[in-house]
């Protein structure tokens, strides 16, 4: 049981950056499309949040208003960290010394935070794919296909976002698969020590 988790969490997160290694072949082409991909980007995770993970945090905690106080703390906690990373990024980058970021509206910072939001989320699709292989295998190979079916689009919408903020193309390419390997090791984790990673789903 063990090698399939392994294997449909590789192809849930590592191999799912498919798409956006497709999008830095055609640089030109990506950054022409990089405000659709942005917007893009905003309408996928926003169907995902409010589609999926919020009515499976509400199942988790028997309680709708429960992960609705969850979810708006996080907002206000991300909306904080944003606005400190703007802050920074404006006094460091927005310069005559960084002429390379005047006037984009899209900043690094903005890049980083995406990052480290996808890196979490493809944790928990690690949890939740080890969890249903463990339940049944046809169970394990359907959420392995979901988490495949809406990670392909939203790979390609993050690659789009870090080329807007300045990345290059092997920065990119590196960073998007650092945070695709956290499916893996949220899969591991949970196959080890289910119980303990249970408990915490609904809050992730």
């Amino acid at each position: 049981m063990l090698y399939w988790i392994i294997l449909f969490s590789l192809i849930g997160g590592v191999f799912s950056t498919a798409g956006g290694v497709l999008l830095l072949a055609k640089k030109n082409l990506a950054e022409k499309a990089s405000l659709f991909l942005v917007t893009f980007a905003a309408g996928v995770l926003l169907a995902v949040a409010f589609l999926d993970l919020l009515p499976e945090a509400a199942e988790g905690f028997g309680n709708f208003v429960h992960s609705s106080w969850y979810a708006l703390g996080a907002i206000a906690a991300l909306f904080i960290v944003e606005r400190f990373l703007w802050w920074y990024h404006h006094h460091r980058h927005d310069t005559a010394e960084h002429p390379e970021h005047m006037g984009k509206h899209i900043q690094p910072g903005h890049a980083y935070m995406l990052l480290v939001g996808d890196a979490i989320h493809n944790f928990v699709d690690g949890v939740l794919i080890a969890a249903s292989f463990m339940v049944s295998f046809p169970l394990g190979i359907a959420v392995s296909l979901g988490v495949v079916a809406h990670e392909l689009p939203q790979e390609v919408a993050d690659f789009g976002v870090m080329i807007s903020a300045g990345f290059s193309r092997m920065k990119t390419l590196f960073l998007n698969l650092a945070a695709a390997l956290t499916t893996v090791a949220g899969a591991l984790i949970a196959y080890f020590a289910l119980s303990a990673v249970e408990a915490l789903e609904p809050y992730l």
